[in-house]
């Protein structure tokens, strides 16, 4: 075993440092993002002209891996670092609403960063949101926040959930107003869920985020080769097949998060082949092992229960070849899954919501339909093979 062990340790080094690639690094310069970054200042420079003035709201649109909270956190902690040496109390608090689903969830995620030692148990979310402000005032300071995915609450949890963060302000008229919103989504769609006035309210600073060119990727690519591995391993010509692999011009999807993952796991296969350096064949090996529509980060995210239901689904689907499986098929494999982790497997009701969470995050897809027993709920996926996924969840689990 030892020698074993010792033997992957002498493979050749490649890595400088890998998490300079992890989708949850931020790097001090955002190539091709300089634009959002002056919109996101001019709309919150008020913040520190005027202190507590109004009630900022702006609104980041932009599909998967465009930049929007790298974008998002970069500014925040540099408003947040600049006011400090204005003397302006002011803190940045990132919430990822994937995470934390409900409005509870994201009040008590911003109360732990604002003022850790203010009670949360026992509160309903509004009675928190304005202790919240209150302690706020006491201190004289304000907070500006992001709701990251804040689509997957509304979805999840209906528009009072951001309706009562976004009509705090209208308690506080003529007050010095403590908190500023950045609201980050994949679409617009989910605004047709809010009241007319909500919804005109998150109309004004809208900044969209384009799907990345393969120009752009490229010079994304090379910042980060830079900092994740050690000079001339990544050869120039990897760079770009990655580049044009994945560039929105050429095709693809325009997603930086997946010409990161596709560097990584191209040096992971020359790593393990000893390899001196990263090729373009190593791009396509890692290529044929990652599925675009697969996210870490959306799977970590989930649940255990969640996690239980999609390998369910997935294991249904692969064993029977079919377009998709029943509820109550699922249900019964979901079961089997639960004895497998040793687990008290949920009741009905809470496996259905397990669904519509899945459904909401675009992971499942759902159709109801009329047979001979009644009406019943079939579930399938909508893009990632079965058995590549039932691989995925099984490595968080």
């Amino acid at each position: 075993m030892s020698e074993l062990l010792e033997e992957e340790l002498r493979k050749s080094k490649l890595f400088k440092d890998e998490s300079k690639l992890s989708i949850d690094y931020v790097p001090r310069l955002l190539p091709h993002r300089e634009e959002q970054l002056k919109l996101l200042m001019r709309i919150f420079k008020v913040l520190i002209d005027n202190p507590g003035g109004m009630f900022q709201k702006a609104l980041l649109i932009g599909s998967v891996g465009t930049g929007k909270t790298a974008v998002s956190k970069s500014f925040g902690n540099f408003l947040s670092s600049y006011a400090e040496r204005m003397m302006i109390p002011l803190k940045y608090v990132h919430v990822n609403c994937h995470r934390d689903r409900n409005l509870f969830m994201v009040v008590k995620r911003i109360i732990q960063s604002v003022k850790p030692t203010l009670p949360t148990r026992g509160f309903s979310p509004q009675e928190l949101i304005y202790m919240l402000w209150q302690a706020l005032d006491e201190r004289n300071a304000y907070v500006l926040v992001t709701l990251d995915e804040v689509d997957v609450m509304v979805k999840s949890f209906g528009e009072s959930a951001l309706y009562d963060i976004l009509r705090i302000s209208d308690e506080y008229l003529n007050k010095p107003q403590r908190m500023s919103l950045i609201l980050i989504s994949r679409d617009a769609v989910w605004l047709t869920m809010l009241d007319q006035s909500t919804r005109s309210s998150l109309m004004h600073n809208i900044i969209k985020f384009e799907p990345y060119t393969s120009h752009q990727l490229k010079d994304i690519l090379n910042d980060r080769v830079k900092l994740a591995f050690y000079d001339g391993v990544v050869t120039d010509e990897t760079l770009e097949l990655i580049a044009d692999l994945v560039g929105w011009d050429r095709g693809g999807s325009g997603d930086a998060r997946y010409a990161l993952e596709l560097l990584w796991q191209a040096g992971k296969v020359a790593e393990a082949k000893g390899f001196q350096w990263v090729t373009p064949e190593h791009v396509r090996e890692a290529r044929a092992s990652l599925h675009p529509s697969i996210r870490r980060e959306e799977v970590q995210g989930l649940t255990n229960h969640e996690k239980y239901v999609l390998l369910s689904l997935a294991r249904l689907l692969r064993r029977s070849h079919k377009a998709y499986a029943s509820m109550g098929e699922m249900e019964e494999e979901y079961r089997s899954v639960c004895e497998e982790f040793q687990e008290q497997p949920r009741k009905h009701t809470q496996v259905w919501n397990f669904v519509q969470n899945l459904r909401n995050l675009g992971i499942v897809i759902t159709k109801v339909v009329t047979t001979p027993k009644g009406r019943t709920t079939l579930i399938s996926l909508p893009e990632t093979p079965a058995e590549l996924l039932e691989r995925e969840v099984s490595k968080t689990l």
